[in-house]
């Protein structure tokens, strides 16, 4: 049988279409992006993180060989090498992820773009990791913690303001640091507005009548300052994450809760989510009452400190 004369149409439509991609090195690509992320809006957070696990990724795809000249020749069997590659050097399977997901991010920018017909991590699965719950603080633990701070010099009462806040509301250390002075309301049982939230959705939490009592205080001692941030130094300039995390490590050291469990502001959030499970606290509000985005984490409270699981082994042996 003779050869066909012409080329056939897919095949012909194929290679220009490969020949009018515009070639983009790595780099200028990855400039791109994260100018996109900014005009889409997206935080300066998620920005920062596509920032650092994209800079972590270029440097082991060169590290691995792998030319970042051209984004079009990036294959599937360079990503799944740099998976191997990360294995390999003890790398945590969730920063792998994280690295994966900030990397397919981008790709699918650059799809988007026209800059490459095909995104490499289309078909590299995330991989399987081992779901736990961090550890948490037992009742007396907390109030050990909480009867630490000395609460006649104003750092004291405002580290047990804080300290009072993690553990009461559940709200997450940068979602502290943005509260704000007109985010609390002291009228009937008193609520904070969680406006800093990481999935955007504001939320009203109410408070308890210890947090209530121990925030009012702290605000007429902090007094009228030229700052709306609810939490402020001696100095009175709105006090940073570190400081924060410093002081609750403080208090863990001097009550000594640190020796059994690592005190930090996620551990008290741990600690409320768990609380609220054993209480047999309603998952959808508690959702609502944390800010989660889905119901994942919370779900692996309810399988470790959920009571249903005790008032069940019994049933049936009567």
């Amino acid at each position: 049988m003779s050869r066909r004369k012409s080329v056939s149409k897919n095949v012909l439509e194929k290679l220009v279409q490969q020949q009018e991609l515009p070639s983009k090195d790595f780099e200028k690509a990855s400039e791109e992006f994260f100018k996109y992320c900014k005009i889409k809006g997206l935080s300066l957070d998620t920005v920062k993180f596509y920032q650092k696990e994209l800079k972590g990724l270029t440097r082991a795809l060169v590290e691995n060989k792998v030319s970042l000249e051209d984004v079009r020749t990036l294959k599937t069997s360079d990503i799944e090498s740099w998976v191997e590659y990360m294995l390999g050097n003890n790398r945590a399977v969730s920063s792998i992820n994280a690295r994966m997901r900030a990397g397919r991010t981008f790709m699918n920018y650059c799809l988007k773009k026209g800059y490459i017909d095909k995104n490499p991590f289309e078909g590299v699965s995330q991989l399987r990791k081992r779901h736990t719950v961090g550890a948490t603080f037992t009742k007396r633990q907390l109030e050990r913690l909480l009867k630490t701070p000395d609460i006649t010099q104003f750092i004291g009462l405002r580290d047990l303001a804080i300290m009072l806040t993690f553990a009461h509301v559940g709200l997450r250390l940068k979602e502290l640091c943005f509260l704000r002075v007109q985010d609390v309301s002291f009228d009937g049982k008193g609520e904070l507005i969680i406006q800093q939230a990481k999935n955007r959705y504001a939320r009203r939490v109410p408070m308890t009548s210890r947090l209530k009592a121990v925030l009012k205080a702290y605000v007429e001692e902090r007094g009228a300052i030229d700052t709306d941030i609810l939490f402020v130094n001696v100095d009175n300039a709105p006090i940073n994450a570190r400081t924060v995390q410093e002081r609750l490590k403080h208090y863990g050291v001097v009550s000594k809760v640190e020796n059994e469990v690592p005190v930090s502001p996620h551990a008290f959030r741990r600690t409320f989510c768990r609380l609220k499970v054993e209480a047999g606290v309603n998952l959808f509000v508690l959702q609502r009452l944390t800010g989660h985005s889905d119901l994942e984490m919370l779900q692996r409270y309810v399988q470790i400190y959920g009571k249903d699981l005790e008032l069940a082994i019994e049933k049936g042996l009567e």
